[in-house]
């Protein structure tokens, strides 16, 4: 049995995987990395969930397998909503010139620290062939942007989030902390339970 993450970023696809094979250890983890001719959807709804969701079903009947899609980003109300979370992210992926992660910093220089806040949110889709989608689920680390990138400079906003309760941006936590409070494993541990039961009746 298997189930394809429906992803070829990497550093997504490892943090995804390492969660699903200790949750799922009985079923072979894939990734879109498997298959090269694979033609993803295009981003174009307004939430992650419906991202998550049109990408999940669409991978499922193109590959003709159960897979997890990942939808996720940052949100910040001062600088918009969701949508314009998503907006900014196809905006980036087009020019990749200037981090997002940068910009982000740019565009809240001189800000008040009340409207840095943001959160972190990852939605998570199960979707099969001929049924379509099984389940989905959310999760958010909540906290606020840092004035100044500190660690390793990422596109995951990693080096700018700093979570409540924790003095450390995200990419100056270690491997073990980050395991324990990541948005994703959150979301897949939500997850679990409806994969495991489509499984045992598969």
């Amino acid at each position: 049995m298997e189930l394809v993450i429906a992803s070829s970023n990497l550093s997504k696809v490892r943090e995804l995987r390492s969660i699903l094979e200790e949750l799922l250890p009985d079923l072979r983890i894939r990734s879109l990395v498997d298959f090269p001719d694979f033609c993803p959807l295009e981003e174009v709804k307004e939430s992650f969930k419906q991202n998550a969701v049109a990408k999940a079903v669409w991978a499922s009947e193109q590959l003709n397998k159960p897979v997890i899609t990942d939808e996720s980003g940052l949100v910040i109300p001062y600088l918009g909503n969701e949508a314009i979370s998503l907006e900014r992210k196809k905006i980036h992926d087009k020019d990749k010139k200037l981090p997002d992660t940068k910009k982000v910093l740019e565009e809240l220089r001189g800000v008040d620290e009340g409207d840095r806040v943001g959160f972190l949110e990852c939605v998570l889709a199960f979707a099969v062939p001929q049924e379509g989608l099984l389940c989905s689920s959310s999760a958010r680390v909540e906290g606020y942007i840092a004035e100044e990138e500190k660690g390793p400079a990422s596109f995951d906003f990693s080096s700018i989030f700093i979570k409540y309760d924790y003095s450390k941006t995200l990419a100056n936590l270690s491997d073990s902390v980050l395991a324990r409070i990541s948005h994703r494993r959150k979301a897949c541990e939500k997850l679990h339970p409806s994969i495991q039961s489509y499984y045992r009746r598969s």
